[in-house]
């Protein structure tokens, strides 16, 4: 007998072991019956709430991007956190913003042709954004387009399609689907996956979002997991902009967690997780039900957590604003922000083919008291790299950006710990 031939028998040994847990998952599906499978089909199609996916009274969206040799293009989806505390009896402060709320978190999921790799675009809550003439396709009312006001205000002049037309006037890149998420909605599904493992270099204390975790590594429950994503006082610079830190670190995790075998195969995780996802979500109508949603998840399957970027525009402050209410919020620095815009939409690489250089800034940290800086300018110091360490905020080096748009580039499978201030100012 060959070496071939004895190795045979093992390997089909290890598909079936591989192939039980699918096999015993299935068996539980059918022994619970159609009818009972259709009731709660139905059910979890209940749970899900949908919009239109624009609401832009007078703007076209933009053209799809280039296909590539088969014919097929990118897929965009926008993911936005609404910041309104609606059914929460008030445990997260801001009393009375129980309507839509604001669109707190807003990151543009940029999926290849090929369905293998995607790019997530943050745009900060506080960039000062032209802001289209909408329609709230519920009540009918009719906002006016306006110039030069905060993104995070776009969910409250039309429900999430205004903030899809807003972000396409934007970034130029034409939104496919967008999915809303609550405050309640990241809570659930932070316990429905067993909790998202992150690793701090640094103690963090937020007395505004009330995360208190020591240094190392935590695994994060519900409450944790909202407050992680929600700090911004106690990382990086204490503004919206370094706050994506928390946020890339999470979702990253998450991402990794969500894909994993463990999660995926075993009944009592897996539901849990779609029974979360349904209820806390709205979505655009084309992908309102359950079916279509996990078709629109099993075409994504693809992507693994190395295989997504994360990257966030060049920014700068806007001390010098005219109007004092908007000294202290954040525009993209031009031409660099369409410039990454448009290697987004094109489908083109991120990264180069060599090392960057440690001391490659993000072009998204404050300047603290004692060391200004020109704004979008940051000095070695204030860089997610600094020059006398290695890794960046997650712990391992990050690729710079071509073309000199003063950004860094992470990936979903970066390993390390999350670094926490970083500044000067007075918290």
């Amino acid at each position: 007998m060959t070496t071939r031939q004895r190795r045979e028998p093992a390997r089909r040994s290890g598909t079936r072991r591989r192939l039980k847990p699918i096999a015993a998952t299935l068996g539980l599906t059918l022994l619970a019956g159609c009818a009972a499978g259709y009731v709660y089909l139905k059910h979890l199609d209940s749970n899900i709430k949908h919009t239109p996916l624009r609401a832009a009274v007078a703007l076209p969206p933009p053209p799809p991007g280039p296909t590539d040799t088969a014919g097929r293009s990118a897929m965009n989806i926008l993911v936005i956190g609404t910041d309104s505390r609606a059914g929460l009896d008030g445990a997260y402060g801001d009393r009375d913003n129980t309507g839509i709320g604001n669109n707190d978190v807003d990151i543009v999921l940029h999926i290849a042709p090929d369905r293998r790799s995607a790019v997530a675009v943050n745009l900060p809550r506080d960039t000062l954004v032209d802001l289209p003439e909408c329609k709230d396709p519920k009540t009918g009312e009719v906002f006016r387009a306006t110039t030069h006001r905060p993104l995070n205000e776009a969910l409250g002049r039309g429900g999430p399609g205004c903030v899809t037309s807003t972000v396409e006037s934007v970034t130029q890149l034409k939104i496919d689907h967008y999915a809303l998420v609550t405050f309640q909605g990241v809570k659930d599904l932070t316990d429905a996956v067993g909790g998202v493992p992150v690793n701090l270099c640094t103690p963090i204390h937020d007395r505004e979002s009330h995360l208190d975790l020591s240094a190392g590594p935590h695994t994060l429950d519900g409450e944790q997991g909202l407050a992680f994503v929600r700090t911004r006082m106690a990382v990086q610079d204490g503004s919206s902009l370094g706050r994506f830190t928390m946020q890339r670190a999470y979702l990253s995790a998450l991402l990794r967690k969500v894909t994993s075998a463990g999660t995926l195969l075993d009944p009592t995780t897996a539901f849990p997780v779609v029974e979360a996802a349904t209820r806390s979500i709205t979505v655009d109508d084309a992908i309102d039900g359950t079916t279509k949603l996990v078709g629109l998840a099993n075409e994504l399957s693809n992507i693994k957590p190395g295989s997504v970027q994360f990257v966030q525009p060049e920014m700068h402050y806007t001390e010098d604003d005219p109007s004092p209410s908007l000294r202290q919020k954040a525009a993209f620095t031009q031409p660099a922000a369409d410039q990454l815009f448009r290697l987004v939409r094109d489908g083109q690489p991120l990264t180069p083919n060599t090392e960057p250089s440690p001391a490659t800034g993000t072009g998204t940290d404050r300047p603290s008291a004692t060391t200004p800086t020109p704004s979008g300018t940051p000095s070695a110091s204030d860089t997610d790299t600094p020059t006398d360490a290695p890794a960046d905020a997650l712990g391992s080096t990050p690729s710079a950006s071509p073309s000199g748009l003063g950004v860094t580039v992470h990936n979903g499978d970066e390993a390390g710990c999350v670094k926490g201030w970083t500044g000067s100012l007075e918290q």
